[in-house]
């Protein structure tokens, strides 16, 4: 088990909730275990959870949903608390690869990975459903406040990764359902 310290970061306000497959978050150079890289039914939290704690020695997890397919079905983890902000969005911000107002948005992981993979619509309405309605209600926002990594990424993202000291791959959502996944948020949206 990883040890739960004391991280003191606060997310002023909540203005965007940002999607994006877990692949995002691998660091080129260190290892994983394989099993990550592409959806599954099984549980790979933990993995993921050794992975941020003791192999990146990060303080806390850098997302605040962590989604993936577990035997038959979808659950939904926490990850850091969401007043906390995310350590990834912040270093994605300060190289200028996502713009700075997205830096205090609550991100949300999911495990398939969008590159290769179609999502499952049962995955759409699990988020939806016991995630992001709920964040929407309670921190008065519009649906439309709701993006995908990559409708977050600057015009000149791939030569400010490069320049940086980051060592992520960003990879596109290519088969994100946009479509279904709008026409559930608004089946789920209604207070």
């Amino acid at each position: 088990m990883y040890a739960i310290r004391k991280y003191r970061s606060f997310r002023p306000k909540t203005e965007w909730i940002i999607l994006t497959h877990s692949v995002n978050l691998i660091k080129n150079g260190i290892y994983i275990d394989p099993i990550v890289l592409r959806g599954n039914y099984k549980y790979t939290y933990g993995i993921w959870q050794e992975y941020f704690m003791r192999d990146l020695h990060m303080i806390d997890l850098p997302f605040h949903y962590f989604v993936e397919l577990l035997d038959k079905d979808y659950v939904i983890y926490k990850g850091c608390a969401d007043q906390k902000k995310s350590t990834y969005l912040e270093e994605l911000a300060e190289y200028n690869i996502i713009d700075f107002y997205y830096k205090n948005s609550i991100l949300i992981v999911l495990q398939d990975n969008l590159l290769h993979e179609i999502p499952d619509t049962r995955m759409f309405d699990h988020l939806n459903n016991k995630v992001i309605a709920q964040l929407l209600k309670t921190y008065q926002l519009d649906f439309s406040r709701v993006k995908i990594l990559d409708e977050c990424l600057n015009k000149d993202w791939k030569n400010n990764l490069k320049k940086s000291s980051l060592r992520y791959t960003l990879y596109p959502h290519k088969y994100f359902n946009e479509v279904y996944y709008k026409m559930s948020l608004m089946k789920y949206n209604k207070f």
